[in-house]
Parts: C-alpha cells; sequence; structure tokens
C-alpha cells in the first residue's frame, strides 16, 4: 500500500529515511500517549495513521480525522484491521463529521494549524466534540524559527508565534500548558536507578572558538505544542520535559553517509580525465587572477 502515497514534500509517512522528521512526528505521539490510557480519543489531521495506532495501544478507542481520500484509505487498510478500537474518517478538521457533542475525552491535532487560515473554526470544532473534563494536546511550527532560518512553507498558509498560540488556546481553555520541541545535538545521562526521576538540561552554544553555557530558556523551539482544558488539571500528572532517544543513532549513521557519498564524488572528481585535462586551464587562472590581485 505505501506505492500509493507519494512523498509530496509536507505529508509524513513513517517510512521515510530523514531521522529528524521521524523523531519529531513520533515524539509528538509518544508524549501525547501518556495521556490517553482508557480514554476515548480524536486525532484530527490523522494523516496516514500511524500515530492514531500508537494512541490505540493504549486508549479505549481512537477516531482518525483526515481529509485526504486516499490518505484514509491508506490508514484504514494498513491500521484499522489490527485493531478493533481504532477508525478513520474522510472529513475536515473545521467541520469534523461527527454529531454527536462532547464524546471524547482527549483530542490531539499534530501539524494541523499551520495549513488553515480558520483557527476559530478548529476551536470551537474542538471544543463542540470535547467533554467538559477533556484535554486538548496540539502542535504547530513556531514562526519565529521560520522567520530566523528564512523559510517559507508553500504548504503552510498561518504559522503561529508563541504569543499567538497561547492567545488562541487561552481564548478558548482555562488551562494552558505550553511546550517547545526540537531535535538538538546532545549528551545524554541517564540513571541505572529506577527510583530517580528528577532531571535537570542543560545548554550550550558554539562561541568563536569554544562550546559556552547558556540558559536553557535561550533555546529557539521550532515547534509550539499546548496542552488545554477546561478542568482543573493535576500538575503532578503532567509532563515535564521529554526526551526521545534514538539508541540506533541514525541520524549520525545518515550524516556519516552523506560525508562518504561527497568525498567519493570528490575523488571521483579528482581522478577524472576531464579534471587532469583541464589542470592547466586552472593553473593558468590561478596565476592570472594573483597578477590581477590589488597590492
Amino acid at each position: 500500500m505505501n506505492d500509493t502515497l507519494k512523498m509530496d514534500g509536507e505529508r509524513f509517512l513513517p517510512w521515510m529515511d530523514d531521522a529528524v522528521i521521524n523523531y519529531e512526528h513520533l515524539h509528538r505521539y509518544r508524549f501525547a500517549k501518556e495521556f490517553v490510557k482508557d480514554k476515548k480519543v480524536l486525532d484530527l489531521a490523522c494523516g496516514v495513521g500511524y500515530g492514531s495506532f500508537m494512541l490505540a495501544e493504549d486508549a479505549e478507542g481512537v477516531t482518525g480525522i483526515d481529509i485526504d481520500e486516499v490518505t484514509i484509505r491508506h490508514a484504514f487498510s494498513r491500521y484499522a484491521y489490527i485493531k478493533e478500537n481504532l477508525k478513520f474518517i474522510k472529513g475536515s478538521v473545521i467541520n469534523v463529521p461527527l454529531e454527536d457533542k462532547k464524546i471524547f475525552d482527549v483530542i490531539v491535532c499534530f501539524e494541523a494549524l499551520e495549513h488553515i487560515n480558520e483557527h476559530d473554526k478548529l476551536m470551537k470544532e474542538t471544543k463542540r466534540l470535547l467533554k467538559e473534563t477533556g484535554i486538548f494536546i496540539v502542535s504547530t511550527p513556531n514562526k519565529l524559527h521560520s522567520d530566523l532560518s528564512n523559510y517559507k512553507n508553500p504548504f503552510h498558509f498561518k504559522e503561529l508565534y508563541l504569543d499567538e498560540f497561547r492567545d488562541l488556546l487561552s481564548h478558548n481553555f482555562k488551562q494552558v500548558f505550553l511546550y517547545g520541541q526540537k531535535a538538538y545535538p546532545s549528551s545524554n545521562i541517564f540513571s541505572f536507578h529506577k527510583g530517580s526521576t528528577a532531571s535537570k538540561n542543560f545548554a550550550i552554544e558554539k562561541g568563536n572558538k569554544e562550546f559556552r553555557f547558556l540558559p536553557i530558556e535561550e533555546r529557539i523551539d521550532r515547534y509550539l505544542i499546548g496542552i488545554a482544558s477546561d478542568a482543573n488539571l493535576d500538575l503532578n500528572k503532567l509532563i515535564g520535559s521529554s526526551c526521545l532517544i534514538d539508541i540506533s543513532e541514525t541520524l549520525f549513521y545518515q550524516m556519516d553517509n552523506q560525508i562518504k557519498q561527497k568525498d567519493e564524488q570528490i575523488e571521483a572528481l579528482l581522478n577524472s580525465w576531464s579534471w587532469k585535462i583541464t589542470t592547466p586551464l586552472r593553473w593558468l587562472h590561478a596565476k592570472v587572477m594573483v597578477r590581477k590581485s590589488p597590492k
């Protein structure tokens, strides 16, 4: 079924090679999984269904909604038949094709806000379908990161800054807790004692010559994640920091392979006949440029 879904430059597919994209998407769903035990869950903009499937492992039931028919067919054929508590429906996140109200304990919506202009309509649908004691978990790219990286995603209609994201959620829910997410190079010191729960994060930055320590607050997150609810959430049950560790170190191997491929390309170029034949011309060009250079 995989070959029916093509890489479109935006949709995440679990079999993509890019390690960082996998880290980002899988981590968000694993983060949300901590809140869905024995709950009824709605996954808005569920995509190919891998995340809905993850949530269904612990949830009482999961319904995935996505506007793309081919994607929904893939999700159903690959995941729904494995889990009886999992189903997929074609529909829009701003007009969810479910008539009942206040039926879900948890609603998740990852990387969908930026694809629509009607953020208020999405909030309205979320409030319509979420129980009074329910939890809404939502993520979206941080526009500040897009600005700093000078990157414009052609698939995104309306990205949000942190303050805008906070306002959107706080105008619709009584309680809002915010998180940032970004894949960073890191060193992990992990305890072998099962009773250890406290954690401490540090940040460093490469200066002109050496690394230096910075306040952890100076991190620039790539994605914003919000947990919102009208219920009085127990702070002790909320997640503090969350770390996803790739034990296979796929990213490092991918970088090593890229460097190896470039080295091989350079070596092939240096050993090619065209490079050897044009060596005198390059030498002459360098000689002329040295003579023309200002004293």
